[in-house]
């Protein structure tokens, strides 16, 4: 009997903290939606580009892909579509704004371009060193043998003031040939190191 009674005590001891822990961890899987871009932004920049995604993170990248702003070229196994049209971004605090917007094609043959432009300012009018950016990162096939798939992409379009302005206009362009089955963006404007993410609308 006392054997039976120390076994149980052994296994509530060492089974509950398993059980405790797995629910935790459930109860941090991402829920807002603030929560499930920064989940989104590091799958993406935990791999290098035609590195195969765990299955998971895979999921995770194409089951979210509207909820966070990301253009859906094509959803895997359907035919590949013709994609273009326009992404607005903004973003603000107490002391600085930026908006802008991204025109994108994308194209069945596999050609793909982006037109981004910016403009972002200090709202009181104090004078900044002032740098736009839009990190560009596509998901798409990276192994054909095996339809693995991941970051088959990833580019940032910046540009910076050559001096100390209030505000600050940047107008860039990218092209990548290859077939795109999701594409994200990261619009962001640095003032005097400071930075403010945008976010898209």
């Amino acid at each position: 009997m006392k054997k039976l009674i120390s076994a149980l005590f052994l296994m509530a001891v060492f089974v509950f903290p398993m059980s405790a822990f797995a629910d935790s961890a459930s109860s941090e899987e991402p829920q807002t939606l603030d929560q499930i871009k920064e989940h989104y932004e590091y799958i993406f920049n935990k791999y290098q580009v035609n590195e195969p995604f765990s299955a998971e993170d895979a999921a995770f990248i194409q089951e979210h892909a509207k909820d966070v702003g990301a253009v859906v070229v094509k959803d895997p196994g359907t035919p590949t579509t013709f994609e273009s049209g326009t992404k607005y971004f903004k973003g603000s605090n107490t002391n600085y704004a930026l908006t802008g917007y991204i025109n994108y094609d994308y194209s069945a043959l596999g050609k793909n371009k982006w037109d981004v432009y910016m403009t972002a300012w200090d709202i009181a009018g104090i004078k900044r060193n002032i740098t736009g950016s839009v990190k560009i990162d596509g998901f798409g096939v990276v192994d054909i043998s095996t339809g693995a798939v991941g970051k088959v992409y990833t580019s940032t379009l910046s540009s910076s003031s050559s001096s100390k302005v209030s505000s600050f206009d940047m107008s860039k362009n990218d092209s990548y040939s290859g077939l795109l089955f999701i594409v994200y963006y990261y619009p962001k404007a640095t003032f005097d190191g400071y930075d403010l993410p945008g976010t898209i609308q």
